[in-house]
């Protein structure tokens, strides 16, 4: 019984982490950037196969087959090339907080041009691979990033939680945009995609000011 009670006594609770969350600016800030980021994954997935697709017909004629495995494949590559970045930017040295900022700032000037190129009467295929191609290293750099960052900033007894809280504006924010997606169109949804972003990025700014006024570096054991 005495053991039961224990458990039950050190088992993480909603609100041992919301109170852990208000009192931690830190975790508030990369949980923003977290939710905010894996939020236009989600736009970003649904919206690429339509403006891929408008941009081939464009250039190519309305017959024209949108090679979409070809695409899929180089956005593969894409996302390993950034993971790879992510790697030589760490052994140099350079702090997570520094490149994740770094990232999500080259990520909305992605998505804000692929927004753009898909505003035009002709969408320009080029332009839109290009822009499409940065987010998915973007993407590639974000999972090492961010696992780091959580490593660093929440601690291990209520990861697992915190996360989950996060989760609930993510899935949102994904499920706002997807039921007003005919209203939004392609240009709409990656325009606020980019706004989330933007949005992210700042708050990731914010995280590594805070980390270079901090003495010591915040962390959490």
């Amino acid at each position: 019984n005495n053991n039961n009670n224990n458990n039950k006594e050190h088992k993480p609770l909603i609100q041992d982490a919301l109170h852990l969350i208000y009192d931690n600016p830190a975790i508030l800030l990369l949980g923003a950037a977290q939710s905010l980021f894996e939020a236009c994954m989600y736009i970003f997935i649904m919206q690429w196969p339509p403006s891929i697709n408008d941009a081939v017909h464009a250039a190519y004629g309305a017959t024209a087959e949108t090679p979409y495995g070809t695409v899929l494949s180089c956005f593969m590559a894409s996302c390993l090339i950034g993971a790879t970045l992510f790697g030589h930017l760490s052994k140099n040295g350079i702090p997570t907080e520094e490149s994740t900022a770094l990232m999500l700032t080259v990520a909305a000037l992605a998505v804000g041009s692929a927004t753009t190129a898909v505003s035009t009467a002709i969408p320009s295929l080029a332009s839109l691979t290009i822009s499409f191609l940065v987010f998915e290293g973007c993407v590639g750099m974000y999972f090492p990033s961010t696992s780091a960052l959580r490593s660093k900033y929440i601690p291990d007894a209520h990861r697992s939680t915190i996360m989950s809280l996060f989760g609930i504006p993510l899935n949102v924010l994904v499920v706002t945009v997807f039921l007003a997606s005919e209203r939004l169109g392609v240009r709409g949804a990656l325009g606020i995609a980019t706004a989330f972003l933007n949005v992210a990025a700042m708050s990731t700014y914010k995280l590594h000011s805070m980390k270079r006024r901090a003495s010591p570096t915040i962390t959490f054991k």
